[in-house]
């Protein structure tokens, strides 16, 4: 493994601290009459994921190429041990006990170690990782069966949210590969036939609530009506801090984590929101401009792919806390409360942190 004193990339790092910041007093106003631990967690996993910053971008990308086989094992064992032995919380088995240090999800790293594993992959001879390119149509199906089965075995917590995120990072980077995009949207096609029939009746229930949410207003309707309501009564400039009354009559469920979105938006207005999706897209924005810089595939693939990562959840977070989507269980980069989501966005943030400050690799 290759270490130098890395360089940073201040646009990257300040987005990422605001928004940190930003999530932070979400937390505390979210949990400030419930005598609880989750600031104070936040907290110390934000210091835990500076440091994960700092080590990530003294790493040479090319750490990451060689030891893809290995990143994709890891992530095997750390999904299967979910499977196996993992905590059971709301129905869904998605986390690892850790005993004392709270709840891990393995999930969450691994949509990150997949796409190291897929850009890997896909980059192929084009870097000399390869000694002979293998033909298109066998690397295409390979990639394919590569983030096939994490994606099964997380559907199988069952975590729809997650699988699907999963599902189209691995597919963005494979669509970069030099494949035609037929077969990748005739195999996003046949991927959406399917899933209809694999969801189980709670997901169901959500997609109808989401297309009706009207029809049940205290029951399934009730978590998209309320983020609303919360959103819209913020009006421009928001409440004040720590004046939500949706916020503080706990209104919203889950408004510390999937939802932290309507706090932003009843205590912070309008202007609070656009300057949260303005800080996500100047993040997705450097990462696809340190993507178009990179002279290697390996690092376009990766950084790319670092992008994507982050607008598919923002997007999906913010879609489903407005109404626009069904909702799934996506957490907001950088802001939503949850250890293991905040160090895997640092990890990737030093990741392209260091590719941003060596074009050449």
């Amino acid at each position: 493994m290759k270490y130098s004193w890395p360089k940073f990339d201040w646009v990257l790092i300040i987005c990422a601290v605001l928004l940190v910041s930003i999530g932070l007093v979400a937390i505390y106003s979210a949990t400030l009459d419930e005598n609880s631990t989750e600031f104070i967690r936040q907290l110390q996993m934000a210091g835990v994921g500076a440091v994960v910053f700092f080590a990530c971008s003294l790493v040479d990308s090319s750490f990451w190429s060689r030891h893809a086989a290995f990143l994709y094992l890891v992530m095997l064992v750390l999904l299967g041990s979910v499977l196996l032995c993992g905590t059971e919380i709301n129905g869904a088995k998605r986390w690892v006990s850790l005993g004392s240090l709270g709840n891990f999800q393995p999930s969450e790293i691994a949509k990150l170690l997949l796409l190291l594993v897929i850009a890997r992959f896909m980059a192929g001879s084009n870097d000399g990782v390869y000694g002979q390119r293998p033909p298109l149509v066998r690397k295409f199906v390979f990639a394919m069966i590569l983030v096939g089965i994490p994606m099964v075995m997380v559907l199988k917590q069952p975590d729809l949210g997650t699988a699907l995120v999963t599902a189209i990072v691995g597919i963005s980077i494979i669509a970069l590969g030099n494949v035609p995009l037929w077969w990748v949207f005739s195999c996003v096609g046949a991927g959406g036939a399917v899933i209809p029939f694999i969801l189980h009746d709670y997901q169901k229930q959500r997609i109808m609530t989401f297309l009706h949410p009207e029809e049940d207003l205290v029951g399934s309707g009730w978590n998209i009506v309320q983020a609303k309501i919360a959103i819209g009564s913020g009006g421009i400039w928001g409440k004040g801090l720590f004046m939500g009354t949706q916020n503080r009559l706990k209104f919203v469920p889950e408004h510390h984590t999937d939802f932290i979105f309507t706090i932003i938006g009843e205590e912070l207005g309008l202007v609070g929101c656009i300057c949260v999706i303005l800080l996500l897209a100047f993040l997705v924005g450097r990462a696809f401009q340190v993507a178009c810089a990179a002279k290697s595939t390996y690092a376009c693939m990766v950084a790319a792919g670092i992008g994507v990562f982050w607008a598919v959840h923002a997007m999906v977070n913010i879609g489903m806390t407005t109404g626009v989507l069904p909702v799934v269980g996506s957490p907001l980069p950088f802001v939503s409360f949850g250890g293991t989501a905040l160090i895997t966005n640092c990890a990737a943030l030093g990741i392209l942190n260091y590719l941003s400050s060596r074009r050449s690799c």
